[in-house]
């Protein structure tokens, strides 16, 4: 039987060292990452509330999980300016909900240059940006 896994050690909190962004009023504290890293125990930034299913958690990244996931957001926010646009001129979503209507007529790819993205998911959607991948049908 292993042995549970121990908590934050809150005793000696003060003499670790803290993370650059700690100064920023932001609510640092000492724990486990909930994304990429494999769950690392160091400082973790408390991104709100998370929720599924009807369960609820605090939502807590250290710092390189936040950087990943800045740069996620910035990709997205640069994917939609350069958005195709359907026949009707409205610009194509990244994301089709169950109930949308389907795309009318064909699409259209911007010709303009595209930055290039900084993450994985980035570079999913700069693909279908550029028409090299399809949009899923709807």
């Amino acid at each position: 039987m292993n042995p549970p896994p121990a908590l934050p050690d809150l005793i000696h909190a003060d003499t670790r060292p803290v993370p650059p962004r700690l100064g920023d009023g932001s609510a640092w504290a000492l724990g486990r990452c909930w994304l990429w890293c494999g769950n690392k125990h160091t400082w973790v930034l408390w991104l709100g509330p998370a929720s599924s299913a009807g369960h609820h958690a605090p939502f807590y990244v250290c710092e390189p999980c936040l950087d990943r996931l800045h740069h996620t957001i910035i990709d997205y926010g640069e994917a939609m300016l350069d958005a195709p646009t359907d026949a009707a001129g409205v610009r194509v979503s990244l994301y089709i909900g169950a109930d949308d209507p389907p795309r009318p007529g064909p699409i259209t790819y911007r010709r303009g240059r595209h930055r290039r993205p900084r993450t994985q998911l980035g570079r999913l959607w700069h693909r279908f940006l550029t028409g090299r991948e399809a949009p899923p049908a709807v």
